[in-house]
C-alpha cells in the first residue's frame, strides 16, 4: 500500500497511534461512569463491551511499555523510574488538591470541608492509593488515574528485579508466580504505592519485552495471536456474566482470579498488535491526529488526573438524569476540551520559557520517561 510508514517499524513511535486512540478511549470510559448506559432491555451492548475489556486495553498499555525494558542494575532502574515518575505524579497531586480545594468550597461554600475533604485528596497521593481505602481509621481517596503511573514504575521494578535474581529460563515462572502474589495481596489489604496492582502487570511488561526480543511486531501477521485472543475475549465475557463482574485493575478485582490476568494479557497483545500494523499501514489527518495525542499522552494523561478529580462532575451528571446520552456527551466534549487547552498552554510555556542548557538534560527525564513508556 502507498503511504506505508516503514519508519516506524520496531520504534517506540509506532505505539503512538495505539496510545492516542487509547487515551481517548480511557477518558470515555472514566465519562461513562457517571451515567446509566442501559438500554429499554436492561443490557447495553456498548456497555458491556466497554468495561469487559478495559482491563485489556490497560494491560496492552503496559505491554507497549515493557517494549521499552531492557535488563540494568536494579538501582539504576529504580533512580530512573524515581526521576522519570516523581515531577509528573509530584506536580499532578498538588494541582488536584487545589483544584478540589477551590471548587468544593464554591459549590458547598464551607472552607472547614473543602479543607478536610481536600486534605484526602492529597493524602490518597502520598500514599499511592489506586481507590479509596480504611488508613488509621480514616477513609482516604485514591490518587485516580496516576495508579496507572506508580504500577507501570513499580512493575518495572520488579521485572527488573527478577531479571537480576534468576536465570532466565526461569523468568517466565519468577513472573507468574509474582502476578499470583500480587492478586493474593489484594484479597488481604490495600498495600501502598501500588505495590500490589504493580506486581499483577508484570506479565504485561515481560509480554512486551519478550515482543520485542522476538521482533513480534516486526512481522505480518502472527498466525497464532488472534485465535488465541478470540478464546480469550470469549473466556473474559463468560466469566463477567457467570459472576456478574468485570475485572478490575486498580480494585484488584479479576473475575477469573489469576488466570483473568493471563487472559486480559493476551487480549492487550492483540491490540497492541492490531494498531501497530494500522499505523504502518495507514497515513492520513485522522491516523496523525491520533499519533499526535499519544505523543502527548504523559501530559494528557496528568491534567486528566486533575480534573476527574478535583472537579464534582457528579454534580453536572445529575443534571442530565433524564437524558445521560445527551449529558455524556456533552461532558466528554468539556473534558476532551479542558485537556486540550491545557496541554497547549503547557506546551506553550516549553517554548517560550525553555529550559536552561544546564538543566536541559534533567528536565528531559520525563519527556523520555513518556516515550519509553
Amino acid at each position: 500500500m502507498k503511504g506505508t510508514k516503514t519508519r516506524t517499524v520496531n520504534t517506540l513511535g509506532m505505539f503512538d497511534l495505539f496510545k492516542g486512540i487509547g487515551m481517548a478511549t480511557v477518558i470515555l470510559a472514566h465519562t461513562t461512569e457517571s451515567y446509566s448506559l442501559s438500554l429499554e432491555g436492561g443490557i447495553s451492548v456498548f456497555g458491556f463491551v466497554l468495561f469487559i475489556y478495559r482491563e485489556a486495553l490497560m494491560s496492552a498499555f503496559y505491554i507497549a511499555s515493557g517494549y521499552g525494558f531492557r535488563k540494568r542494575p536494579l538501582g539504576k532502574c529504580v533512580r530512573q523510574q524515581l526521576k522519570g515518575i516523581l515531577p509528573p505524579f509530584l506536580y499532578t497531586a498538588l494541582a488536584t488538591a487545589a483544584l478540589h480545594l477551590v471548587l468544593h468550597h464554591h459549590f458547598f461554600g464551607s472552607w472547614e470541608a473543602a479543607v478536610a475533604e481536600s486534605e484526602k485528596v492529597l493524602a490518597g497521593f502520598l500514599l499511592g492509593l489506586p481507590h479509596t481505602s480504611e488508613y488509621f481509621g480514616l477513609s482516604i481517596f485514591s490518587c485516580g488515574p496516576m495508579w496507572y503511573l506508580l504500577t507501570m514504575a513499580v512493575g518495572w521494578i520488579l521485572l527488573d528485579l527478577l531479571y537480576n535474581a534468576f536465570p532466565e529460563r526461569y523468568i517466565p515462572w519468577a513472573v507468574i508466580a509474582t502476578a499470583v502474589l500480587g492478586w493474593g495481596t489484594c484479597l488481604v489489604w490495600e498495600l501502598p504505592f501500588c505495590l500490589s496492582q504493580g506486581m499483577t502487570v508484570v506479565p504485561y511488561l515481560y509480554l512486551g519485552h519478550i515482543a520485542k526480543k522476538r521482533r513480534w511486531f516486526d512481522q505480518p501477521r502472527l498466525p497464532w495471536l488472534f485465535p488465541a485472543a478470540a478464546v480469550c475475549m470469549a473466556a473474559a465475557a463468560a466469566g463477567a456474566v457467570l459472576t456478574g463482574t468485570t475485572d478490575n485493575m486498580s480494585m484488584g478485582e479479576w473475575a477469573l482470579g489469576p488466570a483473568g490476568i493471563l487472559i486480559n494479557g493476551v487480549i492487550g497483545l492483540w491490540i497492541v498488535s492490531l494498531f501497530v500494523r494500522l499505523s504502518v499501514r495507514f497515513d492520513n489527518a485522522l491516523t496523525r491526529a491520533f499519533a499526535a495525542i499519544g505523543r502527548r499522552s504523559l501530559n494528557i494523561f496528568c491534567v486528566h488526573t486533575v480534573e476527574l478529580i478535583g472537579a464534582p462532575w457528579y454534580l453536572f451528571a445529575a443534571q442530565f438524569a433524564a437524558n445521560p446520552v445527551t449529558g455524556l456527551a456533552c461532558q466528554y466534549l468539556l473534558r476532551c476540551g479542558f485537556i486540550t487547552a491545557v496541554c497547549a498552554l503547557l506546551e506553550l510555556r516549553r517554548r517560550v520559557l525553555p529550559p536552561r542548557a544546564k538543566k536541559t538534560q534533567r528536565r528531559a527525564l520525563p519527556q523520555r520517561y513518556a516515550a519509553r513508556h
